[in-house]
């Protein structure tokens, strides 16, 4: 492991709180805390052993108990009892990491149990924060949010007016919502359309006004069943040297690929064959599908619908 004497000075301030703070942890389990070894952890306990404040005695130094490895801990952590202020790279990195994460989350009320530590660690930190930096939330939230994840925890209906962006018509329609999502700063919702007996995805921000229905539990386990039985359809596709950017975009459904003379070879899970129809009709170069053959038909059969529309 490289590191230099900032690295390990760095480390040993943090070992003395920590371990005040986990008493009776083995040497093991504070290397595999501090992404360390055993032996480094070892040697920078008995490092420690030596020091302490001025007056030269053994009564001024930190009393560190490791000779039992499987059982350390620290009786006398001198002015070491607090952790280390976080630096100011420290401090944007973790407040910058919260914020990707908050993006990130499926969940509303993991989200804002996110970005309200987000918000509690920026205070705390805010002189040398805002004078780095400018946190923006990057989400285009919507105030319909925290209802919509209600109806979901609750197997609820929603009769929503919905302004589409294709269309730029506003219509009246009544979806059964499975999840929220967020992808490149905006809300989606999941849901089954029931007047077109189909699943839809409706952007949140697009959702106008909504009514709460009547509760359905049935009905939502009879779709999370037919969702399941349909991500178990395995894709397999051929593509060229852009493969290797299919893969890393589409990272979550990728289950298998392989490199052979600038071809790339994937496998892919999906939930939905609409979408998937859709993405590969997108793709911006050639794309070829080995399997399933009712995928094949379904492509052929919506490029050449396509392509009529030309004629």
């Amino acid at each position: 492991m490289n590191e230099n004497a900032l690295d390990r000075v760095s480390r040993a301030l943090n070992l003395i709180p920590f371990i005040l703070n986990n008493q009776g942890l083995s040497i093991q389990q504070l290397a595999q805390r501090f992404n360390s070894t055993p032996a480094q952890i070892s040697k920078d306990l008995s490092l420690l052993h030596m020091c302490g404040l001025p007056g030269y005695t053994h009564l001024e130094l930190l009393n560190i108990d490791f000779e039992d490895p499987d059982h350390v801990a620290v009786n006398d952590p001198q002015v070491l009892d607090q952790p280390r202020s976080l630096t100011q790279v420290e401090a944007l990195t973790l407040v910058l990491g919260l914020q990707l994460l908050a993006e990130l989350s499926t969940n509303e009320s993991e989200r804002s149990a996110i970005i309200g530590l987000k918000e509690r660690i920026s205070q705390l930190l805010a002189a040398d924060i805002s004078n780095r930096i400018t946190i923006a939330d990057g989400v285009n939230e919507s105030p319909l949010a925290k209802e919509i994840s209600d109806a979901i925890s609750a197997s609820q209906y929603l009769t929503i007016q919905y302004n589409s962006a294709t269309s730029d018509t506003v219509t009246t329609r009544k979806i059964f919502p499975l999840e929220i999502t967020y992808l490149e700063g905006s809300g989606y919702i999941h849901a089954f359309q029931l007047d077109a007996n189909e699943m839809r995805t409706f952007r949140l921000d697009r959702i106008l006004k909504l009514d709460v229905g009547e509760s359905d539990p049935d009905f939502k386990r009879t779709l999370t069943q037919e969702r399941t039985l349909e991500g178990s359809l395995e894709i397999e596709l051929e593509m060229g040297p852009d493969g290797l950017f299919f893969v890393e975009k589409h990272n979550e459904i990728v289950t298998s690929s392989r490199e052979v003379d600038d071809k790339f070879f994937i496998t892919v899970k999906v939930g939905s064959s609409e979408w998937i129809t859709r993405t590969l009709l997108a793709w911006p170069t050639k794309v070829v599908v080995q399997s399933p053959p009712e995928l094949v038909e379904a492509l052929r059969n919506r490029t050449s619908s396509t392509l009529a529309n030309y004629q």
